[in-house]
């Protein structure tokens, strides 16, 4: 989101005197490209400052920049390195971008059961209210409609991947520029496990009978109304 202009001023100053949240503060604004034109060369100077003076996040971003090679050649292992150091100080961004690489196979073996235990520990880790919340829920419920590192479940898949895609509607209604491109995997993933619980169809199969909870004539109002839900023949009551 958008910093107010005074704030923004009063961040910067603090940058430029060497505070570390403020530097990694300014990279970010430079990285997503909200105040400033997006400017990856100007993050990196500023991620690589707060860096050097320990911020876990700027660690998280200065590992992104070399992860997808934001304005420099791509780096993986330099990434690993800070998304691991990161990791280590309990930031769930490193801990999950970790088992982005095991998952990948980028400079590590790929090890699904290693990277469904980095996701976990991220999601342990993660405030609710991270704008982070709604990739960690993906991932996790991806893994389980894949089964990847993890017993395939789909009705687990289906709860994660409604908070996913819950998080992403609210990160988007604040503006973030990110959340639309996690937000169609989320919605393909959940397109693909609502068919597979479909087409198993138990309820279809069910036997009813007359069980009436509603008792009497209020059931038999109903009726009609559960039949079409469930495509069944009822005769007249």
């Amino acid at each position: 989101m958008a910093m107010p202009t005074e704030a923004l001023e009063a961040c910067q100053a603090r940058a430029h005197q060497g505070d570390p949240e403020a530097m990694t503060a300014l990279g970010c604004r430079y990285y997503e490209g909200l105040e400033f034109p997006q400017d990856f060369q100007q993050a990196r100077h500023w991620f690589e400052r707060a860096t050097a003076q320990g911020n876990a996040l700027a660690k998280v971003y200065l590992g992104y920049c070399h992860y997808y090679g934001r304005a420099i050649p791509r780096n993986l292992e330099r990434a690993h390195q800070l998304f691991s150091e990161a990791a280590g100080m309990g930031h769930h961004n490193g801990m999950y971008k970790l088992g982005d690489m095991h998952y990948n196979g980028h400079h590590v073996p790929r090890d699904y059961v290693q990277a469904f235990l980095c996701f976990q520990r991220a999601e342990a880790a993660c405030p609710p209210e991270s704008p982070e919340a709604p990739n960690i829920a993906y991932r996790l419920g991806h893994c389980h409609l894949e089964g990847h590192g993890t017993p395939r479940e789909l009705l687990t898949a289906l709860d994660l991947l409604h908070r996913a895609e819950s998080g992403c509607y609210r990160l988007m209604a604040q503006g973030d520029a990110y959340a639309g491109l996690t937000l169609v995997r989320v919605q393909e993933d959940l397109e693909r496990t609502r068919r597979e619980l479909d087409r198993a169809q138990p309820y279809r199969t069910a036997d009813l009978g007359y069980h009436n909870p509603l008792e009497g004539r209020n059931w038999a109002r109903h009726m009609p109304e559960v039949a079409r839900l469930f495509g069944m023949i009822v005769p007249p009551v």
